[in-house]
């Protein structure tokens, strides 16, 4: 809280919209399952009472809404998983998104979307069963037959984009544009800035992405200041969306570029971390490093109060109220 009254109180606007949430019970997991790594962390499941809780301790006082889905990894059940995040969302504070595999039957996603009331697709490239993780594409992960549906109905489509370069790759920006070509009433957001973690990724990389107008970008685990400087002066405003990538962004750590790279620095041992094995560090939570890094870039770009305001709430609650309003989720 010291952190948070002295750099984030001031800053913070009334009403938060994080648009990237992960929640699952653990009824999911496999018994024998070691759990989902938070930043290191070991957890079997990050329910919406905790997610409740986490709103509150990490924003006092403020408004909290989520758009919420669950853990895409291949090994756990995504059936039970999208009927928990269908089941405990309301549509008024916290909004679903359907895991989707390409193998789904569309027949059955269509009745899905419709019957449960879920605002879009979260694909992942996990569940896209090739020997090369890196060799997975984006037409891989959203085949045509469920992308018809995100146009037809206007949904949200969830991207955490694939392969090595990430939002650098000349495939996976021809493919975004392809798609947000073919089916203009889907709304594409690139999670995580496409995976540009740091500078080299970002810059000359949203030439063919940023005038497209049903492509978006949130900015979750982004605890580079000057990553989100670029993007904030290269992207039309309302195309910007906050997030977190809750459970992993309460956990303590912070994402670092090394000779462009970046990785993540952690107080326990992480997979995709490099670990204070030494104790040489206190640290604060991932999402308080990125509020820092927003702010820092809000104010070298002098950009106003309304903008904050768009980016941490009103831009996300108009994507949802329209994608509401065509499959009934408000009723």
């Amino acid at each position: 809280m010291k952190i948070f009254r002295e750099e984030i109180d001031d800053f913070l606007p009334q009403k938060i919209l994080d648009f990237h949430v992960h929640v699952f019970p653990e009824e999911i997991m496999p018994p024998d399952h070691e759990g989902w790594s938070a930043g290191g962390h070991r957890i079997r499941s990050y329910t919406l009472d905790e997610l409740r809780q986490d709103l509150a301790d990490l924003y006092p006082g403020r408004e909290c809404r989520a758009v919420c889905f669950g853990t895409p990894h291949e090994e756990l059940d995504s059936i039970a998983n999208n009927e928990y995040v269908a089941e405990k969302c309301d549509h008024k504070r916290f909004f679903p998104l359907r895991l989707i595999r390409p193998e789904d039957d569309p027949d059955a996603v269509r009745k899905d979307v419709l019957g449960k009331k879920f605002l879009g697709f979260k694909p992942y490239r996990n569940y896209v069963r090739k020997a090369d993780p890196e060799e997975v594409e984006v037409f891989d992960m959203l085949p045509d037959e469920l992308m018809a549906i995100a146009d037809e109905l206007g949904l949200i489509v969830m991207l955490h984009i694939p392969r090595k370069q990430r939002l650098a790759d000349p495939k996976n920006q021809g493919q975004v544009v392809a798609l947000a070509e073919r089916f203009p009433h889907a709304t594409i957001v690139l999670a995580h800035i496409g995976r540009a973690y740091y500078l080299k990724n970002i810059v000359g990389h949203l030439g063919d992405l940023a005038p497209l107008p049903n492509v978006y970008f949130d900015i979750a685990m982004l605890n580079h200041w000057e990553v989100l400087e670029y993007l904030f002066a290269n992207v039309e405003s309302h195309k910007i969306l906050y997030g977190t990538d809750l459970p992993i962004g309460i956990a303590p750590g912070k994402s670092v570029e090394i000779n462009n790279q970046y990785t993540y620095v952690t107080p326990a041992p992480w997979e995709l971390s490099i670990s204070d094995d030494h104790d040489k560090l206190v640290f604060t939570a991932f999402t308080y490093e990125e509020l820092r890094a927003i702010r820092k870039a809000v104010e070298r770009l002098g950009l106003s109060k309304q903008f904050v305001e768009d980016v941490f709430f009103h831009n996300g609650m108009r994507l949802i109220e329209q994608v509401d309003a065509r499959i009934g989720g408000g009723d």
